[in-house]
């Protein structure tokens, strides 16, 4: 498939895309489910947060596998360009 091209097209809003600020990646034999969710940080409260669902993908298991590929290969080009990404100390 790399000699082929594709022709992508979108109305506006898709075009604008939508802003995550965590994903929850779950599966099943047959599917990965990924949702991407926004959480304000206005509308948090000390007994509960609160989640947006912006998207929910769901991808069969070969094509989840290609994305992990894909994410990497990118992670590593930005990384090369822009310096390493630096992750904060996990919260426990």
């Amino acid at each position: 498939m790399a000699d082929r091209q594709m022709r992508i097209t979108a109305d506006n809003e898709a075009r604008r895309g939508s802003y995550s600020n965590l994903a929850l990646i779950s599966h099943r034999k047959e599917e990965f489910i990924i949702d991407f969710l926004f959480v304000d940080p206005q509308t948090q409260t000390p007994q509960a947060d609160q989640a947006l669902l912006v998207s929910r993908i769901i991808l069969n298991p070969g094509h989840m596998k290609r994305l992990y590929h894909a994410i990497g290969e990118n992670i590593e080009k930005y990384e090369k360009n822009f310096g390493k990404i630096v992750l904060p100390p996990t919260l426990k």
